[in-house]
């Protein structure tokens, strides 16, 4: 996480708050003493983090934990309740789409999920339907949307879908529903996805590639528990790679050939691949492509993603609850 870098006694306070909170996610429930520990900060401190917490309604005081020979010591957790993520993402083209979408807690926990067809194709449907679920859930404060394209300070630039090119949809959002809104690409989100639920207790480079329907591959790249998305958010666009690509390659050669660029630049520990058109049995072909440039040694581990749903749908959560954070403190 990208916390702000603290340069006053305020700011200070505001990073203490961040790794109480972010300690409370990682143990569920602790006592002020186990947040110490987690965060390196003073037991005092930490109580009176907590105790401001408790005070807002983002955590809650829980039953005592059982006595060792002393007084027994308050538990704390995270509410989740104090507030929920829309998860919203389109995916598909100017042909046909589909809208997927998530409620969360506070906490992580799944509220609610589903889909519907993106029809018809036009800005005012996208819109209304983001609407109707926040009508039908009012606890969200916090929405995250992914877009098939390049995004830039919550401009669209490129989209598979194309009427959303060059639509400052987050100032849109922003205005029509009066809450934190967060906008990304779906690789972004879907890498992010991938590397919380199976990578994140590893440090090295991560990539996650998508061979879509249509002709143009991504990938979302993790770094030092980082995403890495570059000077003007480019990073990961793979299709722009210097060869010719979509079907004029064999689909084992192209995705050899990425697999070998991102080994060669960030030398990845792990490489999830996902698409219509991949399964298990295509892993040991890009493999045996991706050895004709990059020594054994060097190769990623290759892991086949059936389908990039809960990748998706986790990084938006997670990465829109930690912004939210981070905004909720550091922009008041």
């Amino acid at each position: 996480m990208n916390i702000p870098v603290t340069r006053t006694t305020r700011e200070m306070k505001k990073n203490n708050v961040v790794q109480v909170i972010e300690a409370l996610r990682s143990q569920e429930a602790a006592t002020k003493s186990e947040v110490a520990v987690e965060t390196g900060l003073s037991v005092a401190t930490c109580g009176t983090v907590l105790n401001e917490l408790c005070e807002s309604g983002e955590a809650l005081m829980l039953e005592q934990a059982a006595s060792r020979g002393g007084r027994p010591a308050q538990r704390y957790a995270l509410n989740p309740d104090y507030y929920s993520v829309l998860s919203l993402y389109a995916e598909g083209s100017d042909t046909a789409a589909t809208l997927v979408w998530s409620v969360t807690s506070a906490t992580g926990e799944m509220l609610g999920q589903g889909e519907m067809d993106y029809r018809p194709l036009t800005l005012d449907y996208f819109f209304q339907q983001a609407k109707n679920l926040l009508d039908a859930w009012p606890g969200v404060k916090v929405l995250g949307v992914g877009l098939p394209g390049v995004v830039t300070d919550g401009v669209v630039l490129s989209c598979d879908i194309s009427h959303f090119v060059n639509v400052p949809v987050l100032a849109e959002l922003q205005q029509r529903f009066g809450l934190y809104v967060q906008i990304d690409n779906d690789m972004n989100y879907t890498a992010w996805g991938f590397y919380r639920s199976s990578c994140a207790d590893i440090t090295a480079p991560v990539a996650y590639i998508l061979k879509p329907d249509v002709p143009c591959t991504g990938c979302g790249i993790v770094v030092n528990g980082q995403l890495l998305q570059g000077a003007s958010f480019f990073a990961g666009e793979v299709s722009y790679l210097p060869w010719q690509a979509g079907n004029d390659l064999p689909l084992a050669d192209e995705l050899g050939k990425i697999v070998a660029s991102l080994t060669a630049v960030i030398n990845p520990a792990t490489v999830a691949l996902s698409g219509p058109r991949l399964s298990d049995a295509l892993l040991p072909q890009i493999r045996q492509r991706c050895a004709e440039y990059i020594p054994a040694r060097h190769m990623p581990q290759l892991v086949f993603r059936p389908s990039v749903r809960s990748d998706y749908l986790q990084g938006i959560a997670e990465l829109s609850r930690q912004r939210y954070m981070l905004y909720r403190l550091f922009n008041d």
